[in-house]
């Protein structure tokens, strides 16, 4: 019974985070921001744009908001949009308030289901995806590491 169990959850992880194909520009999606708004993708055409899912549980994923402040600020001359996807369950108010406490100074949308998971192929937060103007992927990285702020650094410096 607890190997089918495990098998079963094992199977079911693996169609949540499998993409239906590999992620190579921003995908089309629609979500809401903290005020209730409805925001597409299609806001980000012709600008890069950085995304990064996150949750307001997430040790890691709080250590990454004042880089991506900062990133925010830098680059926003070239027109970098930093956009956070929160996965939080629950409302909206919730991750507002996370959100304020962390001092999110960029846009956060909520995907309190976690609709986008398959389609960004992500199994984990955080996660961060760069797309140039031209909407194609530069940059993938997924989890935490001190030593990809470089790797992100390089990638925006490029813009």
């Amino acid at each position: 019974m607890k190997k089918t169990l495990l098998s079963l959850l094992a199977l079911m992880t693996l169609s949540v985070a499998a993409p239906a194909a590999p992620l190579v520009a921003l995908p089309a999606f629609q979500l809401q921001d903290l005020d209730g708004k409805n925001h597409a993708s299609s806001e980000f055409a012709g600008k890069p744009v950085l995304v990064d899912f996150w949750a307001t549980w997430c040790a890691t994923c709080k250590e990454t908001v004042p880089q991506l402040v900062e990133i925010q600020s830098k680059y926003k001359a070239k027109g970098l949009q930093v956009v956070g996807i929160s996965v939080d369950k629950g409302e909206n108010a919730k991750v507002d308030r996370g959100a304020k406490k962390l001092g999110i100074t960029y846009q956060v949308l909520h995907d309190a289901e976690s609709t986008l998971a398959p389609t960004f192929g992500y199994n984990g937060i955080p996660s961060l995806y760069l797309f140039g103007a031209d909407g194609k992927l530069l940059l993938s990285l997924q989890g935490y590491d001190p030593g990809q702020e470089k790797k992100l650094v390089e990638a925006l410096d490029k813009l």
